[in-house]
């Protein structure tokens, strides 16, 4: 409306106050361009690492920086690597609820969980016995503004406080976890922070327990010099760090405990045959043969996974062809500590450079 309108209409409402207006007509479109606007560009980048497939809200990533979201990628692939090595949710295993993002910090969250394996359920509230919910504090101490990130499922949490420096983003805390009583197992790759590089910055590393006071924590340093930056490009991806914790987690449940098998019998064998030794891909027919021996599992089952046969008793790609082999019972519902992954068997007929079928063999066992 026009500043001569505006008062025109003024000194009609100051003198007609007996009178009623039943109808106002609108105002004629001066043209077509007064009324055609153009589409809200919220940004020419690609977001799609960033966007979760439940529960996104893409306007919200859009209006995010590049740099704001590739440090919050690196804080959610820090905090659920932790989750993903505790016992009470196991990816494959566990469906999480969650509502639709509303922030940035949440569409990378939900992503990331998404990325580590998780099954997600949308939900209006706070709605399921897994709902995720998460929060970020920011405070103003003597090291400079730090960020508290956290997440929490059931009594299950991780938490963890955030320096930003010239560099990137930095931990200025141990993890904090509670809700569990495997605190002591989880290991953190820190390393990823390193590939931002530094000026000789030093930051602590590792766990500690909220529940037990009394649990001493191991801690370690670790320094960042501007030498260690990486291309963006050649960074450790989110699902690399997802991998990686998974393995330690089921290396770690392999070495909990031996097992006494002279409680046991022999029940079934299976043989799964791999392409070659450099694949991770089960393949329909392991899949296959994987389900037919956990239909046949009762409690108190174990199987035994022997996936190295190596001519020095070492070999990392069969160790993580056998962790791959039980995170496939896993999927299943099989426990965790029902899958045990045997020792290198020593052997002289494959040599390093053979890329030929590789065998796994599966032993299940039930109590005599």
């Amino acid at each position: 409306m026009s500043l001569i309108k505006a008062t025109v209409t003024a000194m009609l409402a100051s003198t007609m106050v007996a009178c009623v207006i039943t109808t106002i007509p609108e105002e004629p479109v001066a043209s077509a361009e007064a009324v055609a606007q153009p589409p809200k560009v919220l940004s020419n980048r690609d977001i799609t690492p960033y966007v979760p497939i439940v529960g996104a809200n893409e306007e919200v990533v859009a209006e995010a920086s590049l740099e704001e979201l590739r440090q919050l990628q690196l804080i959610t692939s820090n905090l659920v690597s932790a989750l993903v090595q505790i016992p009470e949710l196991q990816p494959s295993v566990v469906t999480l609820q969650v509502s639709q993002a509303q922030t940035t910090y949440g569409n990378t969250l939900i992503r990331a969980l998404e990325n580590a394996g998780f099954g997600l359920q949308l939900v209006s509230a706070d709605q399921g016995k897994n709902y995720v919910s998460y929060g970020k504090r920011f405070s103003e101490t003597d090291a400079g503004p730090i960020t508290d990130y956290e997440i929490a499922i059931g009594q299950l949490s991780v938490r963890r406080e955030y320096i930003t420096t010239d560099s990137g983003i930095f931990p200025s805390s141990l993890m904090a976890v509670s809700g569990t009583q495997q605190v002591t197992d989880i290991v953190l790759n820190d390393a990823i922070f390193r590939e931002q590089g530094g000026s000789g910055d030093t930051f602590i590393s590792g766990v500690q327990s909220e529940d037990d006071a009394n649990l001493r924590p191991v801690i370690s340093e670790v320094d960042v010099n501007e030498f260690d930056a990486t291309p963006q490009a050649k960074r450790t991806s989110q699902t690399t760090i997802f991998d990686e914790a998974k393995k330690r987690f089921f290396e770690t449940e392999s070495q909990r405990a031996p097992m006494d098998f002279s409680a046991y019998q022999r029940s079934r064998r299976a043989v799964l045959i791999f392409d070659n030794n450099k694949t991770m891909i089960m393949g329909s027919g392991n899949k296959q043969a994987v389900r037919m021996m956990v239909r046949e599992y009762l409690p108190g089952d174990i199987f035994v996974v022997t996936a190295c046969t190596d001519a020095d008793g070492q070999n990392e790609g069969a160790r993580v062809r056998g962790i791959r082999v039980e995170q496939e019972f896993a999927s299943h519902g099989v426990p965790v500590d029902a899958v045990a992954l045997a020792e290198c068997i020593r052997a002289s007929y494959r040599h390093e450079s053979d890329n030929s079928e590789v065998p796994v063999e599966v032993v299940h066992y039930r109590i005599r």
